[in-house]
């Protein structure tokens, strides 16, 4: 029997996946300089399909400069479209293509994102690669311009409308919501024009601050006064309502709030991390560390946002028990910012989706993309821009 060294056999895995690859797919995601491209996703499907393919850059890296238009859908509503503009280098090109077709034909329990970066790393040096996994340059011509109208290939695109005391105005395919002082105006969600008919529909939706069980206040700057009280100290309370039909009581609207800029830059980071890499430890209790980290990536990923998170430790007595009377840490198990779940109480009606955020301190500006769906069909989503 022929002993082979483990470096020698992964070098011999890595040379003959190369040789495989470029045949594997000959198909090119990356789009070229100067290129305008619309709902451009790489070869995979649902959420794991890849955004702005050629942008130096991890997906649509912070360094792309990002703008909101309106497309005018008919006379009353508008279609958001999110445009990426993103500086691009023939290096981010082909190191986006290579993990597209490596990903797309990947063997079980291979590196893709190792093999790729080496390459990228071989053909174009560390200091190259380095600075454009973090969106910098050197660039190699003018950048590309990503517009979605969707978050990935099968996703449903959404239609707004301007809110109470405003108007539509297209010019052309162009539209926006315009004031009766003639300021512009962001207009507000209406619907998922393309859920089938089994899917529950909501009209008359308001966002905005809370007094009571209502919107008094309709918009989406939210600002964190502390007039409120909440169980974890002031707060200011927000939330959406509207009305609603053919949905299912037996379950529940599912929620979430993903901090997409601001608030608590560690902590997002975290929470980023833990919900984008592979879950760490396989459950055999074998590898302790890895078992432990798995345990806290699951509590990061269990949370929406980094203030909900609940992390608590305790020693152990002789018999393995948690000594509770020396517990520390976050013990809080009250309702969380952004309800997770929420009962429908019948087939249509009206409802109140609650949220708060605590006072900050210094607390920079943030904003919070809160969606909810029922049996996993979209219902709803709303950009708040919570303010300090």
């Amino acid at each position: 029997m022929t002993l082979v060294h483990p470096f020698r056999k992964s070098l011999l895995v890595l040379v003959c996946v190369a040789a495989l690859l470029p045949a594997a797919a000959s198909a090119e995601w990356a789009a070229s300089p100067g290129e305008k491209v619309r709902n451009s996703f790489g070869p995979l499907k649902g959420e794991r399909a890849s955004m702005c393919r050629g942008a130096c850059g991890l997906g649509c890296p912070d360094s792309c400069k990002q703008r909101v238009s309106y497309e005018c859908l008919d006379s009353e509503r508008l279609m958001r479209v999110s445009t990426y503009i993103c500086s691009t280098h023939q290096g981010c090109r082909d190191h986006d293509d290579c993990l597209d077709r490596c990903t797309q034909n990947q063997a079980v329990g291979f590196d893709c994102d190792g093999y790729c970066h080496s390459e990228a790393v071989n053909s174009y040096g560390l200091p190259n690669a380095t600075s454009w996994a973090g969106g910098g340059g050197p660039f190699d011509g003018p950048p590309i311009l990503f517009e979605y109208t969707r978050e990935t290939p099968d996703g449903l695109e959404v239609a707004v409308r301007c809110p109470e005391g405003s108007q539509l105005q297209c010019n052309g395919v162009k539209g926006q919501c315009v004031a009766s002082g003639g300021a512009s105006v962001d207009p507000v969600f209406d619907s998922y024009p393309a859920a089938g008919a089994g899917a529950m529909r909501i009209s008359g939706f308001r966002a905005g601050r809370l007094c009571g069980d209502s919107v008094c206040e309709q918009a989406t700057v939210i600002r964190v006064t502390g007039q409120d009280t909440c169980e974890r100290g002031p707060c200011t309370r927000y939330g959406v309502e509207f009305e609603y039909e053919n949905a299912d009581p037996a379950a529940p609207l599912d929620c979430t709030g993903e901090v997409t800029a601001g608030g608590d830059f560690l902590g997002n980071m975290l929470k980023r991390a833990a919900d984008s890499a592979p879950q760490m430890g396989d459950g055999s209790g074998e590898d302790g560390m890895a078992e432990l980290m798995g345990m806290f990536q699951q509590v990061l990923k269990s949370a929406d946002t980094p203030e909900d998170v609940q992390i608590s430790m305790a020693p152990l007595d002789e018999h393995g028990n948690p000594i509770e009377s020396q517990r520390v840490g976050n013990t809080y198990s009250g309702p969380a910012s952004v309800p997770r779940t929420v009962a429908i109480p019948s087939a249509s009606g009206h409802m109140v989706v609650p949220m708060y955020q605590l006072m900050g301190i210094n607390s920079p500006p943030e904003a919070r993309h809160v969606r909810c769906s029922h049996k996993g069909i979209p219902v709803l989503e709303v950009a708040f821009q919570l303010q300090y």
